[in-house]
């Protein structure tokens, strides 16, 4: 298993899966930090989560990543980062995958 700690969000590699975790403390960092979060003063964070209301906070979150996408029609809010990264994968012609017209057989 192949990982990755060296974010807030933690990613593990096995033969079969990709698994992504995220704290909730780390998640509520992340709104508070966020750089568009700012009192009327310019102060950052202007907005907060409630120390009590993490899992409702989390729980919205997830809803909103899996609501329709606003600038993209037919996908959803989290299939829009990995869209972006496949269509760098299709454009720098990457050792991992096959594209159209190699001359290489099908696995």
């Amino acid at each position: 298993m192949k990982e990755f700690n060296d974010f807030l969000m933690k990613f593990a590699i096995d033969d079969s899966k990709l698994k992504m975790e995220i704290s909730l403390d780390d998640l509520v960092f992340l709104f508070e930090n966020c750089p568009n979060n700012m009192d009327d003063c310019g102060n950052c964070p202007g907005y907060k989560i409630k120390p009590d209301m993490k899992q409702e906070f989390a729980e919205y979150v997830v809803r909103m990543l899996l609501d329709d996408a606003p600038y993209e029609r037919d996908a959803i809010r989290i299939g829009e980062p990995f869209d972006d990264i496949f269509e760098g994968i299709m454009e720098s012609y990457e050792d991992f995958c096959q594209y159209p017209n190699d001359e290489e057989d099908e696995d």
